[in-house]
């Protein structure tokens, strides 16, 4: 069986996940920040179509990286 890669899986306790907007706006949410907002089981291909930017509005346009 194979094991699927999910924040939680990811995201030691002092990590930051790093979030980039193609307009320029960039952000970082801490592991329990990541969690609440999107939950421990997400995975990256569903981050980067789910987010969207604060600034532009603009959905499936962010660069995820811890």
């Amino acid at each position: 069986m194979k094991m699927f890669q999910t924040l939680a899986r990811t995201m030691e306790p002092s990590a930051v996940l790093n979030i980039a907007c193609a307009c320029g706006r960039r952000v970082a949410w801490t592991r329990p920040e990541a969690f609440s907002r999107c939950g421990p089981d997400t995975t990256p291909p569903d981050l980067r179509r789910r987010l969207r930017c604060g600034a532009c509005g603009r959905t499936g346009q962010a660069r995820v990286w811890l």
